[in-house]
């Protein structure tokens, strides 16, 4: 009878659950109504009605302790969050998010403890470049999860006809609320701008970015935080004498008039707003003398239990208060020749410029005799090996297009400059230089390295020959490049090769002081368009996750694998898989479904935009460009592919909707609409996951989101 009574207290907990998260946009908030509803769940010691009642919340629950963060939250929380993480690690119905929870635990104990280090009275000096930080709270978090500590980033630029403020994240709701607060602001910086500028432009563009981009900025209390950063934005656009640096670890509160004046905010924020502080980096923190008394009560009560902890508490009236604070604010003079270097890059030109060109001009004629390359570019079908000063050294005709001109990331996939014997000069890697193969009487693709005399150090080109049920493939492959790595007790350099006759391509090693080819290949029936290098399952060893197309399956595809010496193939479609190797164990393999705009189009295998891979570390995702057809004019999508490599995402280009939308509109496409939830939800339905078979580890199968677990 007890038992039916618990399960009607948990089902009635479950339905609360559902409501007050469905609800709410506040991570806190739904940190802890999931970790009060889990202790419930947990306390049964049922195993069976642990996961009949955790099952639908663990992808969300983990979503949310991805974003949790142990700054601003009482230590003992933390503790309470990492304990029902643990227990939750032990279920099986989380054995899919394994790898990520082992992640998420040891990130959130070792920002504990440097938490518990500050607290005990150490001090850490922060080497990013020194920002307005301020203490944001979250109103509908409960009172433990004091708030958070975000910080400003300010861009300035001249705009022809009024002030214009673009804000990011640029919600409207969050527009409305600062928008008061940052003409205050504004206009307080301009007038302070005057004691180091005398003619400032009329008007100019204002970019307003809040670094965390948390969504709940509300309240003229971010005054002096805006202010400064404007100030110091606006001095480093116009280049003065004087320049102002905020000191590392200062944090701010309180509204600003035009005028100046400090304004309070209320006995309870600021109070909650020591706390957030007091569980934080910051080590200075700023805020309006009339809440002075109640910002002291709130430090002391705290230091009630952590009496080590520094934190200094500065009350101030008005912006000058702050500006005359060397320990806040730090006012400098300019150094000759840096502020010179910089009018000269603006033009300025005047007497006192020709003197200082004059120099310069002297001191780049001894810097001339530089002969370490530094600096690739690319113009037309030129490449311009330049020294740091922008000197060109020697130049070497290539094979480019525009478009990989103008992308740098493209261009480093085809040249590189690494210093491959450690002797402190760099040398050129150049991919796919052409040069005959006299042997076969036929041309073949090399990758040259060069000296920084432009003398040839070593020469590479991929020569292997395999073979698919359907045919073999003849060896005449360009080359692309991905990074170093010292792997087996050698400095290697990884590449791709890309079979230009027909669809195979390798990823594959060479030595990087040598040029000879090392042991370890991943045969790829389809073209590999770009790869990159990294733990991606963190245990320890380097991984490789890359893009690409598979000709037997006709999609694009990404798929990681660990890197190691042996020779092995992806697998395909019998007809197209390459033969007489073993089939690799991925860490994963997807395959991404092809549009109906796609198959309208009769497109049989859409490319990916070369250069658009990237490592997203702030958002802990890979992001990638999918184009709908081989034409960029029919538009692309981006894929957001979470660190688990199982979440998936895709945002549609305006191009892409635009075309397929006209075709929805005719009737030739069905619907829904492009950059809808259900088109989106419609595409990740169909992507695929090649899965072991839970019941032969021999054996593996394609498989949906939804069947992974």
């Amino acid at each position: 009878m007890s038992i039916k009574k618990n399960l009607l207290e948990i089902e009635s907990s479950r339905l609360e659950l559902i409501e007050k998260s469905i609800n709410s946009s506040s991570n806190f908030l739904r940190l802890s109504l999931y970790h009060n509803y889990f202790e419930k769940v947990l306390s049964l010691n049922d195993t069976n009605i642990q996961e009949a009642f955790l099952a639908e919340f663990i992808e969300d629950y983990i979503n949310c302790i991805c974003k949790f963060e142990v700054w601003g939250v009482e230590p003992d929380s933390t503790k309470i969050i990492i304990e029902v993480l643990k227990r939750i690690s032990q279920l099986k119905i989380v054995n899919n998010y394994s790898d990520e929870i082992k992640y998420e635990i040891t990130r959130i104990e070792e920002q504990k403890e440097k938490l518990k280090l500050i607290l005990d009275g150490n001090e850490f000096q922060s080497e990013k470049s020194t920002k307005a930080f301020f203490p944001l709270i979250d109103n509908e978090a409960p009172y433990e999860f004091y708030g958070i500590v975000d910080s400003i980033t300010v861009k300035i630029s001249k705009a022809s006809d009024g002030d214009k403020f673009i804000i990011v994240p640029s919600e409207t709701e969050i527009e409305k609320r600062i928008a008061e607060q940052c003409t205050q602001s504004w206009l307080l910086a301009l007038t302070l701008l005057k004691r180091y500028v005398k003619a400032p432009y009329k008007f100019h563009e204002v970019i307003i970015s809040f670094d965390r981009k948390m969504g709940f900025y509300e309240g003229n209390s971010l005054g002096i935080a805006l202010t400064l950063s404007f100030l110091q934005s606006l001095l480093n656009f116009y280049n003065p004498s004087y320049l102002i640096n905020i000191k590392s670890q200062s944090a701010f509160t309180g509204g600003v008039l035009k005028s100046g004046e400090v304004l309070c905010t209320s006995e309870e924020i600021i109070k909650r707003k020591v706390a957030a502080v007091f569980f934080s980096e910051i080590n200075t923190f700023v805020f309006p003398k009339c809440e002075e008394t109640y910002a002291y009560f709130s430090l002391t009560q705290l230091k009630q239990k952590y009496p080590k902890r520094k934190l200094k508490l500065i009350p101030v009236e008005d912006i000058n208060d702050v500006l005359n604070r060397r320990d806040i604010v730090d006012i400098k003079k300019q150094k000759f020749v840096v502020r010179s270097g910089k009018f000269i890059k603006k033009n300025w030109i005047s007497a006192v410029a020709t003197v200082l060109l004059a120099i310069l001009f002297a001191y780049l004629f001894v810097m001339d005799f530089d002969d370490n390359p530094a600096i690739l570019k690319a113009e037309g079908g030129v490449l311009y090996v330049k020294n740091k000063n922008g000197k060109v050294l020697w130049t070497k005709k290539v094979d480019i297009g525009q478009k990989d001109i103008l992308n740098q990331k493209s261009l480093g996939l085809l040249f590189r400059l690494i210093d491959i014997d450690d002797d402190g000069n760099n040398e050129v890697l150049i991919t796919n230089e052409i040069a005959s193969d006299i042997s076969i009487n036929k041309s073949r693709w090399e990758l040259n390295c060069y000296n920084k005399n432009n003398q040839k150090v070593w020469s590479f080109y991929f020569a292997d020959s395999v073979s698919s049920e359907r045919e073999i493939l003849e060896p005449y492959y360009s080359i692309s490049l991905i990074d170093t790595l010292n792997f087996s007790n050698q400095k290697s350099l990884f590449l791709i090769s890309t079979n230009s006759a027909s669809f195979s391509s390798a990823i594959y090693r060479i030595d990087l002081k040598t040029g000879q080819r090392l042991p370890g290949t991943l045969w790829c029936s389809g073209h590999t368009y770009e790869a990159l290098i990294k733990d991606l399952n963190y245990d320890g060893k380097k991984d490789i996750l890359a893009i690409g197309v598979d000709n037997g399956f006709e999609q694009q595809v990404v798929f990681a694998y660990t890197i190691d010496t042996l020779t092995k193939v992806r697998p395909s479609t019998k007809d197209y898989t390459i033969r007489n190797y073993p089939i690799s164990k991925l860490i994963s393999y997807i395959r991404i479904p092809k549009t109906d705009f796609s198959n309208y189009k009769n497109i049989r295998i859409s490319g990916i935009d070369r250069g658009s891979l990237s490592d997203e570390t702030f958002e802990n995702l890979y992001r990638f460009i999918l184009m709908v057809t081989q034409q960029s004019e029919d538009g692309s999508i981006w894929v957001k592919l979470n660190y688990n490599l199982k979440d998936i995402d895709f945002v549609i280009s305006n191009q892409f909707r635009v075309n397929r939308d006209s075709l929805v509109a005719q009737g030739k496409l069905n619907p829904p609409y492009t950059d809808t939830k259900e088109y989106i939800e419609m595409l990740k339905n169909q992507v695929l996951y090649w899965k072991q078979d839970s019941l032969s580890q021999d054996k593996w199968k394609w498989v949906k989101r939804g069947e992974l677990n």
